[in-house]
């Protein structure tokens, strides 16, 4: 256990030491704030600076610092789906430093459970939480851009419709919405904008545009335009007949969330409940709850019980999702 703890330590003070190291020469050192300000000096709006050659130079410096790890993940396919995760939530962070981060996680959380005796099982358990830890919160700020994305679309919409009865171009519109949006729309309509003027199709560059937004509206849409641009009609009208179509759907949405509430809320008491009881009768009488942690047929009741309430818990959560 003594080794295990030192060699534990050791990774973890080592994949520290990389992560401060890559943070500092990729956001702190000078040389790079140097290049950002040559880089604004160059006459490129602040708003869109997230999806601008800059952010583009600084991430090819970013992944730099660690091409022999860059050069490793890349013969892994089944990573490139963790890459996208990162484009969909708008992260600078590598996938080389996102790998470290997770590395990270996991050997604290097993160093975690080897202090406090939770055993072979618990030390293997709470690294396997650990080491999912950042692409858990990359999910939920993926899920966090995506809703916002979808909030922000039919007022979107209505400003391009506005911009084409007006006798603009549908590109001046999406030049008008990358302009006057915050994140996460308008960057990104300001980066499908720049496609467009670098050469590419509008349909396609929508179409890019719908890969790295997730969303069934936006969908809606790229798929009415190209309809429209084959077949002719008042792109005008489509627009904000979809932007209806989308309050609409809005308002359906918020009646069933309301109906579901109750079910919602009781799924959270169930599953917390044991979780409080637990470390409320550890803190109140540690004594009474030792033999749970250290003898090793509480470890496995602790363990058959952990995978019977994450059975449920997805149980539960496929029962009250109401899908969109």
């Amino acid at each position: 256990m003594t080794i295990l703890i030192s060699i534990g330590i050791f990774v973890s003070i080592i994949l520290l030491i990389e992560g401060g190291f890559h943070t500092y020469y990729t956001y702190l050192s000078p040389k790079n704030k140097k290049i950002k300000r040559r880089l604004r000096a160059s006459g490129k709006p602040k708003a869109d600076s997230d999806s601008s050659q800059q952010a583009n130079i600084v991430r090819k410096r970013a992944t730099g610092n660690f091409e022999w790890l860059n050069q490793l993940l890349a013969k892994v396919t089944s990573l490139s789906a963790i890459e996208l995760l990162l484009i969909q939530a708008n992260s600078h962070m590598p996938l080389s430093v996102f790998v470290l981060a997770s590395l990270v996680s996991a050997s604290f959380a097993g160093l975690a459970a080897i202090i406090y005796n939770l055993g072979m099982l618990g030390m293997l358990g709470c690294g396997a939480v650990g080491i999912f830890l950042p692409y858990g919160y990359m999910r939920w700020k993926r899920s966090s851009r995506f809703l916002m994305f979808q909030q922000q679309l039919p007022d979107a919409l209505d400003l391009m419709a506005r911009a084409l009865r007006a006798g603009h171009a549908f590109s001046v519109g999406m030049k008008m919405v990358g302009d006057e949006f915050p994140d996460p729309i308008g960057p990104e309509m300001g980066r499908a904008v720049e496609e467009i003027s670098y050469g590419i199709e509008i349909p396609e560059a929508l179409k890019s545009l719908s890969k790295r937004i997730e969303c069934v509206d936006l969908k809606f849409f790229v798929t009415a335009l190209i309809v429209q641009r084959e077949t002719g009609g008042n792109l005008a009208e489509i627009i904000e007949a979809i932007s209806r179509l989308i309050r609409l759907r809005f308002e359906l949405l918020g009646r069933v969330q309301a109906l579901s509430a109750e079910g919602k809320w009781s799924a959270i008491v169930l599953m917390a409940l044991p979780i409080v009881l637990l470390f409320g009768l550890s803190w109140i009488n540690p004594a009474y709850m030792d033999p749970l942690y250290s003898d090793p047929t509480g470890q496995m009741m602790l363990g058959v019980a952990l995978v019977w309430m994450t059975i449920g818990g997805v149980v539960i959560k496929r029962m009250i999702n109401i899908k969109t």
